[in-house]
């Protein structure tokens, strides 16, 4: 007889804020987290109340809104470290950053979408700049696809089938036979592009072999 796994709701319910807050990645106020989640906003607010004091979460003394704290990000950074080599991929990120004077990132895959670790970024207006732990969905932006070819069609399939292809701008490839012809356009040529397809930015992305990939 298989044993029945125990949970502990209030821990669940924690953890599930988290990956909420991750996702949307900007300040949430109380009602709004209350209302996405479908917890009452007393219970939210106990929920919220452990997070901040455990560092997990920080609140905005102005606006009074919720975002992703320091501890949350030494739990990721402890799982990121265990094999990869951060001082060596720095070094190719500077490196490319001086040669072509844009922001660079590096990013990986996780779960469903692709988030970025490292950066180095520039002061030039033109450049596009993001916060470290930002995620952009596989299809919809260069480094995804990178991903996206880099996977046996089955496994690409599997993800796909779970997420859709959500149009996000008018840009964004919606069809699945559009979405793999790219794909092989990237494996063949060894680099994707996009421009526009979820936000009002462009991006070239390279696979890194042999980093975490």
């Amino acid at each position: 007889m298989k044993k029945e796994t125990k949970i502990i709701s209030s821990a669940q319910k924690c953890l599930q804020i988290l990956k909420y807050m991750a996702n949307v990645n900007e300040g949430l106020g109380l009602n709004e987290l209350a209302e996405a989640m479908d917890i009452n906003k007393s219970s939210m607010h106990h929920y919220l109340s452990t997070l901040l004091l455990e560092g997990f979460i920080i609140q905005n003394p102005n606006t009074k809104d919720y975002r992703i704290g320091p501890e949350a990000f030494k739990v990721g950074e402890c799982y990121l470290r265990k094999d990869f080599p951060y001082d060596e991929m720095g070094k190719i990120l500077r490196e490319l950053h001086e040669k072509v004077n844009q922001s660079t990132y590096y990013f990986l895959r996780t779960d469903t979408k692709v988030s970025c670790i490292l950066a180095k970024e520039s002061p030039s207006r033109d450049s596009i700049h993001l916060d470290l732990g930002t995620a952009f969905p596989l299809h919809a932006s260069a480094s995804g696809k990178v991903f996206l070819a880099y996977i046996t069609k089955a496994e690409r399939d599997h993800i796909l089938n779970q997420t859709g292809l959500s149009a996000y701008t008018e840009k964004t490839i919606t069809d699945i036979n559009l979405l793999e012809k790219e794909i092989i356009e990237v494996r063949l040529q060894g680099y994707a592009l996009s421009d526009g397809e979820y936000g009002d930015f462009r991006e070239i992305a390279v696979p890194v072999i042999g980093f975490g990939d």
